[in-house]
């Protein structure tokens, strides 16, 4: 019997990091994770994060097949581990949208990748498996397909911008005899297929938060028992969003690292039937009880808003580059996993939109409470907890 695999991690508390953790562990890997100090705060927050997926942290510890160091990107990298590393899983990143003057996303995203090449290099580590995001295609509209775009595109974020450039510069370094890279490219991440269980709650949440506002809003006795709103929604009703509950990401992920005939690829972890905006629309209806809105022209809306429009779309236009943009992602590599190992994709359904938004409802949509909630009747007492600062985050990673 082989010995396991050991991989060095960052990214491990982050919304995507735990499930990976989770699943690798299961599968008998070893792995060393990289932490920000203090390490037994962020620790705390991992242990946390894998009792609510289900798993215990405790045996693996015990044994030795999770490892933890101090670091952070791009500062601070380990130098010298005990024992040697087989590969590297490169999970961390900042998801922050647009500039504000910290650095952020490129300290991070770019030179934080360019410390991890060097790392590799200094520690002879040969494979590397890279989180990125399906939307380093840029402004591309037309299909995109599973390889690096070139020459560069345009793009509307600081973020996909920085994370084309952290791709480049990996893929400089797959080219370079015996280097093996493999970059994942998951869209908007959701919540769990199963359980809903999220620990993020940026963008398709953020927006049926501002859906549950509306409700709270004009939900009167007098209104009906399906709550009459009209309003115009910016965007085609015929364009797809993509959205990718966080198992199936973390799923196709450790299938390709377990198996090395599956590796130096890129994978698009993403929706192959995406819905449209008039089905997220219909979702939204029957989950909330309410109708009216219509769809039109962006520029149409966001200038001219109603009353109504005004409580969604003036907290939610930071978001709009995502309203009109909307590629359709190839999936070959992914697919070619999906039929090896007999996965299928959690299409979201009426079914899945309830299991989502049943626990963002009742975690508050990620802010601390003692009190529990379900369905549209939580949703309309917690919507004055809406915040109103800071930017959203892409639910990349």
């Amino acid at each position: 019997m082989s010995e396991p695999r050991t991989t060095f991690m960052t990214g491990a508390t982050g919304f995507l990091g735990a499930f990976l953790v989770r699943d690798l562990l299961r599968r008998g890997r070893r792995l060393i994770l990289m932490l920000r100090e203090p390490v037994d705060e962020s620790m705390g927050r991992l242990r946390q994060s894998l009792e609510a997926l289900g798993a215990d942290l405790g045996a693996a510890e015990a044994s030795g097949q999770l490892r933890v160091v101090s670091g952070s990107l791009p500062d601070r990298l380990p130098q010298r581990l005990d024992g040697p590393v087989d590969d590297l899983l490169s999970n961390a990143a900042s998801l922050q949208l647009f500039e504000n003057g910290n650095q952020e996303p490129y300290r991070t995203n770019v030179e934080g990748t360019r410390c991890l090449i060097d790392w590799c290099r200094g520690h002879n580590v040969r494979r590397t498996h890279c989180v990125s995001t399906a939307y380093v295609c840029g402004s591309i509209t037309q299909h995109v397909d599973e390889v690096f775009h070139h020459p560069r595109p345009q793009f509307k974020t600081a973020y996909e911008q920085s994370k084309w450039m952290a791709e480049t510069l990996l893929a400089e370094w797959g080219r370079e005899p015996g280097h093996v890279l493999t970059v994942y490219r998951p869209s908007f991440l959701v919540g769990d297929s199963a359980s809903g269980y999220t620990c993020q709650y940026g963008g398709f949440y953020q927006l049926a938060r501002m859906v549950s506002l509306l409700k709270t809003r004009y939900g009167a006795d007098d209104n009906g028992h399906s709550t009459h709103i009209p309003l115009r929604i910016p965007g085609r009703p015929e364009d797809p969003q993509n959205f990718v509950p966080v198992d199936f990401a973390a799923r196709i992920i450790t299938e390709v690292m377990e198996d090395e005939s599956l590796q130096g690829r890129i994978y698009h972890l993403t929706d192959p039937n995406p819905p449209t905006n008039d089905q997220i629309k219909r979702h939204m209806e029957v989950y909330f009880r309410m109708h009216g809105g219509w769809f039109a022209p962006v520029d149409e809306v966001l200038n001219h808003c109603t009353p109504a429009e005004s409580l969604l779309w003036e907290h939610y236009d930071v978001l709009t580059p995502r309203v009109t943009h909307n590629p359709r992602f190839m999936q070959g590599n992914t697919r070619r996993v999906m039929s090896l190992r007999g996965i299928p994709f959690p299409s979201l359904d009426d079914r899945l939109f309830a299991t989502l938004l049943d626990f963002a409802i009742a975690h508050r949509w990620g802010q601390r409470s003692r009190g529990q909630g379900g369905r549209a009747g939580n949703a309309q007492r917690h919507a004055s907890s809406l915040s109103k600062s800071g930017q959203p985050s892409i639910p990349a990673t």
